[in-house]
């Protein structure tokens, strides 16, 4: 885990300073090796490879409901969800389960709750309504 966690440090130096040069590279190695690395528990690696790939999948998803966002013009109906989370113990799975749900245009996560179904996700979101337009009244 240590590795990946340099390695991911060094491909966030070379996208911000855009430079390959074997200095540069080294710089970033440096800094990767150098700055703390989190303490916690492993994450399992089941849960996060579904995680990771639901966050994926969310791309193509969200623009499709950006499309029928935009074609259902102004008409949207507005509510308040709850859905299941992860373990509140392993941040990146709760980052990338929110990540999934953010994507989607007019979403965004409110908070994480503890109920007596388990960790749940309070969930705001816009979608185009169905059905016949109903009258605007003054």
């Amino acid at each position: 885990m240590f590795l990946l966690s340099c390695l991911f440090r060094l491909l966030l130096w070379t996208l911000l300073t855009a430079d390959l040069s074997a200095v540069n590279l080294a710089i970033g190695a440096g800094l990767a090796v150098l700055l703390p690395h989190a303490r916690g528990p492993r994450h399992p690696l089941a849960p996060t490879l579904r995680a990771l790939g639901r966050s994926l999948l969310a791309v193509p998803l969200a623009y499709g409901e950006a499309l029928a966002l935009i074609s259902s013009g102004d008409r949207e109906q507005e509510s308040w969800i709850e859905r299941p989370a992860g373990d509140p113990r392993h941040r990146l799975l709760i980052f990338l389960e929110v990540l999934a749900i953010t994507l989607t245009p007019f979403t965004i996560v409110l908070g994480l709750n503890d109920g007596s179904r388990g960790p749940h996700y309070k969930i705001h979101q816009l979608r185009p309504r169905r059905g016949k337009p109903e009258e605007l009244q003054p």
